[in-house]
């Protein structure tokens, strides 16, 4: 982990935030308006149109990602300032903390999910699967860049397919996908990484957030652990 002083090189304008209140699970999403020589302004943080109520003496903690890891601070806010919209004011942090990470972060799950098989790399499809079969394959991890599907059948790299992961995010039922790796088999299974080929960054957003939101309930749960067997 790295203490990073200079925060104004990384809280920008347009930034995407996930920021939860110390000591809570639930994460909300925001975006940094504007940034001052101690202070920043975001857009009120939402989750499921639900707006994060805050005091003056509550404790946030914010999260993002970008491609050089993912980054965390606490900080405090210090007031609401009203324009066009009511925009909230918070207080630049001392120090940001960073954890190096893969272009996404990603976590590990499973979950089966419908996929279809739109197009075989090599224009060949196996006896015990055509073009269009859905398939129930099984996702062990998801990031905002793709996952690591199991599937019952081989999949070859550069083959597309149509993933629905309206069982994970609400709306994301037809999500392009190509595999770009063999990984090997998973127990008589063939396990393979996937890209994304057909997000917008809205729900791209969506899928990081899911990450976030699973990742933070992960890290509390383990902590609460961990704290009732401290004799």
């Amino acid at each position: 982990m790295e203490t990073i002083t200079a925060v104004k090189k990384l809280i920008k304008s347009g930034l995407h935030l996930w920021v939860a209140v110390s000591g809570t699970q639930r994460l909300f999403f925001t975006k940094v308006s504007d940034v001052y020589d101690t202070s920043f302004t975001i857009l009120p943080p939402t989750d499921n149109g639900e707006n994060l109520i805050v005091t003056k003496k509550t404790e946030l903690e914010f999260m993002f990602t970008i491609e050089s890891g993912k980054y965390f601070f606490t900080t405090k806010p210090i007031g609401i300032i009203k324009e066009n919209i009511a925009l909230l004011a918070i207080e630049l942090p001392a120090s940001i903390q960073r954890n190096e990470m893969r272009a996404f972060y990603r976590i590990e799950m499973l979950r089966c999910i419908p996929v279809k098989l739109v197009h075989t790399a090599t224009g060949f499809y196996q006896i015990d699967y055509q073009k269009n079969d859905i398939i129930t394959m099984t996702c062990t991890d998801l990031s905002g860049g793709g996952m690591k599907l199991i599937s019952p059948v081989p999949l070859d790299k550069d083959d597309e397919l149509e993933i629905d992961l309206s069982g994970l995010i609400d709306g994301l039922e037809k999500v392009g996908a190509k595999v770009i790796r063999y990984i090997g088999m998973e127990e008589d299974r063939y396990a393979v990484g996937i890209m994304f080929t057909s997000l917008t960054e809205f729900d791209r957003d969506k899928i990081v957030r899911c990450v976030f939101q699973r990742q933070h309930n992960k890290e509390k749960l383990s902590n609460n652990f961990r704290r009732s067997n401290v004799f």
